[in-house]
This record gives structure tokens, sequence and C-alpha cells, in this order.
């Protein structure tokens, strides 16, 4: 995948939402996690960052039968197109990591990875914590049945 297109030549909307706040998040699904999302959203003017996560989050967890939750986030808020940087970012580290792809590129699911050592460590070096960028971790709780009980 390659980087976006240069600022200059975009669309003025593109523009305008790349001066947005933005946040490159993954995120995780499993005990320790057997699959990861590396996705990025931008931070209109509607919504803060925590409020933008919980959508995301909410939208993400209503079409997965697994809990997901938020392993870690980078915050862009610095330059003069912070979204359009978190972009680049969520390109760069979907190619660096396309062999762990669980879906084809291009196609639905494409932002998903199998987890590895590898892109864990990834997560450690450049992410946050939600805790600590004040986001939630997940939107929804598991309930606890045993096998068989209705």
């Amino acid at each position: 995948m390659e980087l976006t297109k240069p600022f200059d030549q975009a669309a003025p909307s593109t523009q305008a939402w790349w001066r947005c706040p933005g946040l490159l998040y993954f995120l995780g699904v499993g005990e320790p996690p057997i699959a990861i999302k590396i996705g990025m959203l931008a931070i209109t003017a509607d919504l803060d960052k925590t409020a933008a996560m919980h959508r995301r989050l909410a939208s993400i967890q209503s079409s997965n039968h697994e809990l997901v939750y938020v392993l870690g986030a980078i915050h862009f808020t610095d330059g003069p197109h912070p979204t359009k940087d978190a972009e680049d970012l969520e390109r760069q580290l979907h190619k660096k990591f396309d062999y762990l792809a669980r879906f084809t590129a291009g196609t639905r699911g494409a932002e998903w990875f199998n987890a590895s050592n590898d892109l864990i460590a990834e997560i450690k070096a450049r992410a946050r914590h939600p805790d600590v960028l004040g986001l939630p971790r997940t939107v929804a709780r598991l309930v606890h049945t045993r096998h068989g009980d209705a």
C-alpha cells in the first residue's frame, strides 16, 4: 500500500480532513490476542478522541462475536496535517506486516493481522496504553456462562 498523495494534490475536502487530529489504533481480539486490527480515524470537530474511539469500537464490536479491545494508540496532533500523518503510518504498518495479513489487501477485513511477537513488540514500542490517552479499552462485556447453560 502506497502513502497518501501529496497534500497539495488532494481535494479540498480531503485536505480539511487531513488537518484534523488523528488517532492510529491497534485493536485486539482474543486473550492473548490472536488477531490485531491496525486502523486510524480522524478526530473531527464534533467529537473528542475518547468519543471518536468509542464510536469506532462500538461499530467494530457490533460486527464481531469476540471481545474487541484497544491494545494501544498513537495520538497525532502536531504538524499541519495530523490525520494524513496517521494515515501514512497506518499504510506503512500495513505494508510492514503484510506477511501477517488475515485477508487479501484491498478487501474488507484487510486491516486485520495475525498476532505475532513482532507486531506486539511494534505496538509496545510505538503506541500508548488506552488509559494513558483517556480512551476506552472496550465497549462490551462478555457474559460468562458454563457450556450448556441457557
